[in-house]
C-alpha cells in the first residue's frame, strides 16, 4: 500500500533560491524540508550584487535592514574604454532609479546566504539538512516517491506531494523530469577575492577594464577584500595554475596599475547560457539556476533566481493548503520564463560589451551611445522593469485607468513622514492588498465601496485580501491597522489617482493585479477567481 505524503513541501537545494522559497512557504504557514548536498555552508562566492527590486523584495520580507548592515552601496558601473579620455567613459548610474534602493549592493554569496539561513532560522526554526543527497525519484498522480542518502550510507524512502529542485546548473531535478536545458557556453572566466594594493581609480563602482582580447572587473567588497573577475578568449591565464601572477600580468596590460596581494579565494568555470524549456513536470518543479543560467555581465543572474521563488511561493502555498487549484503553478512558467530570457538577453548584450572578444573597440562603444542605453540597462538590471503585463489575465469590459498597469510592479511611496510609514510597510502581509483611494470627488462613496469590496472579498476568499484605506482624512469605518493618511500625496501621484478615486489590487509579489474605477469593484472578485477557489 502506498504511503501517505508527508506533512513538507521537499525543497532540494540550500542556495539563495532554496532559502528564500522556503520563507515564502513558511510564512503562509507550509511546512518545508529543505535538502543539502554540500558538507555545510560555503564559504566562497560567486555572486556578489543585489539589486533594488531584491531589496524591495527583502524589504517585504522584513529583512532588507539586515542587508543594510553588512553590504557595500555600489552606485553603478564605469566603462573604461582604452585610449578615451575619462568623461567619455559609458556609465550606468543606478542612483537614478525610482527606488527607496537607488543602487545595488555588494556581498560575497556565503555571507548573503548566511544572512538568509540566519533569518530563516530565527522565524521558523527551519535550517538545510547538510550532507542529504536526493538518490531517486518517481511521481504518479498524486505525489512523489523520493530516495534520500545521508551522510552516514542511510537511505530514506519518503513521499512527498510536491519536489522543487533549487539545486542549480546541474538539476537531479530538471534531469529526473525530463526537462531539456538548452543554450551553449559562451565564454571562459576567472574570479577571484584578493587583497589590492596601489588602487587609483573609485572603488565605490564596479570597474570594467577590458580591450579587444583581454577583460577584468574590479571592485571593493565588504571588508579587507577586493573581487575581481576575469575573461579572455584561450583561457591561457583564466586557468593558470598560478592565478596571483595571471591576474597581475592582465592588470597589467589592461594598465590598471594595482598590485595584486594575498589571495583569499580563486576560482574558474565555464559561462553558459542557458534556459529550461518549460518550469514545471507535474509535480516536480525547478526553480532558480535549474531554470536559468546567464553570464555573470549585470550581476542579473541570482536576483533573478531568488525572484523566480518569489514568484512560485505564494501559489505554491495556496495549492498546497487547498485554496487554489494545481492550474495556478503554471502562471509561475507563464510568468518567470519571459524574465528569464530578458535577463539572458540584457546580461548578453552588457556581455557583448565588455567580452566581445575579437569585435572592434568602436562598435562596442557604439552599444553604448544608443538612444536611452544607460535608462534602459539600469531599469532592466535592478529587476524595475520586469513585468508580467502580457501574461496577465483580467475580467472583460473593465474601464482602462491611469498609473501602474497589471502586471507592472507596484511603487512605494511615502505615506506618513513621522513616525514613518510607507506603502510598502502596507504590503508586507503575506496576501493580496486591496487600496481603496477616495480621491476628492466623492470621498466618503468611494471609501463606503471600499467597506463592500472588503467584506464580499472576505467573504469569498478568507485571509487572502487585505483592504486598507489611503486618504486625506480618517474614516471611523476602518480600523487603525488598515488606513493610512497621503501626507505628501506621494502616493496619489505615484500611482496616478484622478479625483473620482481607484481601487487597486496589488499580488503578495508586489506586482499590480488590477486596477479599476470605484464603480467596477466587484470585478476583483471576478480577477481572484483565477486564483482561489
Amino acid at each position: 500500500m502506498m504511503s501517505p505524503p508527508r506533512d513538507e513541501l521537499l525543497i532540494v537545494g540550500g542556495g539563495p533560491s532554496g532559502l528564500l522559497l522556503a520563507h515564502e512557504l513558511l510564512r503562509r504557514q507550509v511546512p518545508v524540508r529543505i535538502l543539502e548536498k554540500r558538507r555545510g555552508p560555503s564559504h566562497t562566492s560567486r555572486a556578489m550584487t543585489i539589486h533594488a527590486r531584491s531589496m524591495e523584495m527583502f524589504d517585504n520580507m522584513g529583512m532588507a535592514h539586515r542587508l543594510e548592515e553588512v553590504c557595500l552601496e555600489c552606485p553603478g558601473n564605469i566603462y573604461h574604454f582604452p585610449g578615451m579620455s575619462e568623461e567619455k567613459w559609458p556609465r550606468t548610474d543606478y542612483r537614478a532609479l525610482p527606488s527607496r534602493y537607488p543602487f545595488y549592493y555588494k556581498i560575497s554569496q556565503n555571507d548573503f546566504e548566511q544572512v538568509l539561513r540566519e533569518h530563516l532560522f530565527s522565524l521558523y526554526s527551519v535550517r538545510p539538512e547538510y550532507q542529504t543527497e536526493l538518490a531517486g525519484l518517481e511521481q504518479d498522480r498524486d505525489g512523489v516517491d523520493v530516495k534520500i542518502k545521508h551522510s552516514d550510507g542511510r537511505v530514506e524512502e519518503a513521499r512527498y506531494r510536491y519536489v522543487v529542485g533549487c539545486d542549480g546548473v546541474h538539476s537531479t531535478i530538471r534531469s529526473a523530469a525530463g526537462i531539456s536545458f538548452e543554450g551553449q557556453t559562451v565564454a571562459v572566466m576567472g574570479m577571484m577575492d584578493v587583497e589590492l594594493e596601489n588602487v587609483n581609480f573609485d572603488d565605490r563602482w564596479m570597474n570594467y577594464y577590458f580591450n579587444n582580447e583581454l577583460f577584468m572587473n574590479v571592485t571593493k567588497m565588504p571588508g579587507r577584500w577586493w573581487r575581481i573577475y576575469m575573461s579572455e578568449p584561450t583561457g591561457e591565464y583564466v586557468f593558470r595554475k598560478d592565478q596571483q601572477q595571471a591576474y597581475q600580468e592582465v592588470a597589467d596590460k589592461l594598465g590598471i596599475g594595482f598590485k595584486v596581494g594575498q589571495v583569499e579565494w580563486a576560482t574558474a568555470w565555464q559561462v553558459r547560457n542557458h534556459i529550461a524549456n518549460r518550469y514545471r513536470e507535474k509535480r516536480l518543479i525547478i526553480c532558480g539556476d535549474a531554470c536559468h543560467v546567464h553570464s555573470p555581465s549585470g550581476g542579473q543572474g541570482m536576483n533573478c533566481c531568488m525572484q523566480d521563488a518569489w514568484n512560485l511561493g505564494w501559489k505554491l502555498a495556496a495549492v498546497y493548503k487547498g485554496e487554489a487549484e494545481e492550474a495556478i503553478l503554471d502562471s509561475y512558467e507563464r510568468e518567470r520564463k519571459p524574465v528569464g530570457e530578458q535577463v539572458s538577453n540584457g546580461a548578453m548584450a552588457t556581455h557583448d560589451i565588455v567580452m566581445g572578444f575579437g569585435k572592434p573597440l568602436d562598435g562596442r562603444y557604439a552599444l553604448t551611445q544608443v538612444p536611452n542605453w544607460e535608462s534602459k540597462s539600469i531599469h532592466l538590471v535592478s529587476g524595475l522593469s520586469h513585468n508580467y503585463r502580457d501574461a496577465v489575465v483580467l475580467p472583460q469590459g473593465l474601464t482602462p485607468v491611469s498609473g501602474p498597469q497589471p502586471g507592472e510592479r507596484a511603487p512605494d511611496a511615502l505615506l506618513v513622514e513621522m513616525p514613518k510609514k510607507r506603502l510598502y510597510d502596507i504590503y508586507r502581509r503575506p496576501q493580496f492588498s486591496l487600496l481603496v483611494a477616495p480621491g476628492q470627488q466623492d470621498p466618503n462613496a468611494v471609501a463606503e465601496i471600499g467597506l463592500k469590496a472588503r467584506d464580499r472579498l472576505n467573504a469569498r476568499f478568507p485571509e487572502q485580501v487585505s483592504t486598507f484605506l489611503i486618504s486625506k482624512k480618517k474614516d471611523d469605518r476602518y480600523d487603525f491597522d488598515h488606513q493610512a493618511r497621503d501626507e505628501g500625496s506621494e502616493f496619489t501621484s505615484r500611482y496616478s489617482i484622478p479625483p473620482e478615486g481607484r481601487l487597486i489590487l496589488v499580488r503578495p509579489d508586489l506586482y499590480i493585479g488590477l486596477a479599476c474605477v470605484p464603480g467596477e469593484w466587484e470585478s476583483i472578485e471576478r480577477y481572484l477567481d483565477q486564483w482561489f477557489l
